[in-house]
């Protein structure tokens, strides 16, 4: 009987002093599925069994990628080296010499830009698709409509029909 009392103290205590700790799901395995180009296509399985695809852009100090799962379709921008997104008010990207999309309620998440995919009209989204899939580069711009940072699109249109695919699997 004290050692379950013990325990609901330390629980208690444990959730009094840290409010924000995130009990979330872990990767627990990354299967690549495809790579082509700058573009990797990967199945990511949580610990909690749940799955994500991601075609993803980069690697070492910036990657962009476009994240599903169940819940959420997502786009997002990370740089390992800078703090520019946090500065950033807008999410703000260019394909080719199109125009520009942009959310204004982006959410950083551990230093990921991330814009939600679902907020925006099916139609949209794609639009959004078919231009990265066309498109030969991507140019991540800042508040001021500059260029922050370039991705190439080479093997886009590939990679979005393996992430595609991998969505069908999944069942999202």
């Amino acid at each position: 009987m004290k050692t379950s009392k013990f325990y609901i103290v330390l629980l208690f205590l444990l959730f009094s002093f840290f409010p924000h700790t995130s009990f979330s799901a872990e990767v627990f395995d990354e299967k690549s599925l495809f790579k082509k180009g700058d573009w990797e296509v990967v199945l990511l399985r949580y610990d909690d069994r749940t799955t994500a695809c991601i075609a993803r852009n980069g690697s070492g100090s910036k990657e962009f990628q476009i994240y599903v799962n169940a819940e959420v379709d997502e786009l997002a921008i990370f740089y390992d080296d800078s703090n520019v997104n946090e500065t950033l008010k807008i999410f703000q990207f260019a394909v080719d010499d199109y125009a520009s999309w942009y959310s204004e309620s982006p959410f950083l998440d551990s230093g990921w830009l991330v814009m939600n995919l679902n907020s925006g009209s099916e139609k949209a989204v794609t639009e959004l698709i078919q231009e990265i899939r066309k498109g030969q580069e991507l140019f991540h711009l800042n508040d001021n409509n500059e260029i922050i940072s370039s991705f190439s699109l080479k093997g886009s249109a590939a990679s979005i029909s393996e992430l595609v695919k991998c969505i069908e699997d999944q069942e999202f």
